[in-house]
């Protein structure tokens, strides 16, 4: 497939966002690509996504007045997490580590094995389950859109995907310790099983999908130089299964793909469109009434659509 920008652009040069950690510049690019022919098998599994349901489990995420990584709640969050995944039928492993200045944390694993007799791919979908208040670890943080909104998102895929049968093998994870630094994650790439690394075929981590910061709802998928095959999957989706507007980037910063795609493995981020208009992450005002569920399922119908691809 043709790199994201080889395709028809407009660019928007040194848009800056700050939203998730650091201030920086990116050149964003606006794809612009025909839509496929939508298959059967593909659009009836993108109708088992629940806008309701996964307002339920956004609901439930935020319930906590805090996720911080350090913080009993944040325990308890997982833990209730780990027994949906093993209710789906998905192998449950939890990943602890060390939070650097004092105190442990938890990536939660679920896994499912696919029905291939011969070498499988491995399909990963993330997201960070820990919110922050900036203020300090003991003051309100609910992290309604950073990242209840991901979190629920990958709750949601892991239904979805446990009602079919798939040829390669499916892992789910929810890291701990992202705010503290892509902690969970880095830690989860560094224990990777060489076996199990080679056999990567696609990262979908989702970091803020449900806050309308834009007239139209959009996406930014963004990646490195191991994405750009993924990333032109996503767009193609989009073009085909959903009304996202699109923006790329090829500059990938302060979320949990970042570590795959520093050891070579192609990961993408999937995040609401313009999220630096976002101000209230990182404080209490960081609430479920100010999200958009209805993006977050368009976000969800991109990223399923094309981990499909990938399992089948």
């Amino acid at each position: 497939m043709r790199n994201p920008d080889t395709l028809p652009t407009t660019p928007v040069l040194h848009s800056c966002r700050q939203s998730r950690g650091r201030r920086i510049d990116v050149e964003l690019a606006h794809p612009v690509v025909t839509a496929r022919e939508r298959d059967e098998f593909t659009t009836q599994l993108l109708g088992q996504l629940s806008r309701e349901k996964y307002q339920d489990t956004v609901d439930t995420l935020t319930a906590p007045p805090t996720r911080h990584s350090t913080r009993p709640e944040f325990t308890a969050t997982l833990s209730a997490a780990a027994d949906v995944f093993t209710s789906l039928g998905y192998t449950v492993t939890r990943q602890p580590f060390s939070i650097p200045g004092g105190g442990d944390t938890v990536n939660c694993i679920a896994d499912r094995r696919g029905s291939s007799s011969g070498e499988r791919g491995l399909t990963l979908i993330t997201a960070h389950l820990d919110s922050v208040n900036r203020g300090g670890a003991a003051l309100p943080a609910p992290g309604a859109d950073d990242n209840a909104s991901g979190s629920a998102g990958v709750l949601e895929l892991a239904r979805v995907l446990s009602t079919e049968t798939w040829s390669g093998d499916l892992r789910l994870i929810l890291f701990g310790g992202e705010e503290q630094g892509l902690l969970g994650s880095i830690h989860h790439v560094r224990q990777l099983d060489p076996h199990d690394r080679a056999r990567i075929t696609a990262v979908i981590n989702m970091d803020m999908i449900a806050r309308r910061n834009t007239a139209d709802p959009g996406v930014m998928v963004e990646g490195g130089e191991p994405s750009r095959d993924l990333i032109d999957e996503l767009v193609v989706a989009a073009a085909t299964w959903t009304d996202l507007a699109v923006t790329t980037s090829l500059n990938p910063f302060a979320s949990d793909h970042v570590p795959f795609i520093d050891a070579g493995l192609p990961a993408v981020l999937t995040i609401e469109a313009d999220d630096s208009a976002n101000t209230d992450v990182h404080t209490e005002h960081d609430v479920v009434a100010k999200l958009d569920p209805d993006l977050a399922i368009e976000i969800l119908r991109m990223n399923l659509a094309v981990a499909a691809g990938h399992l089948r």
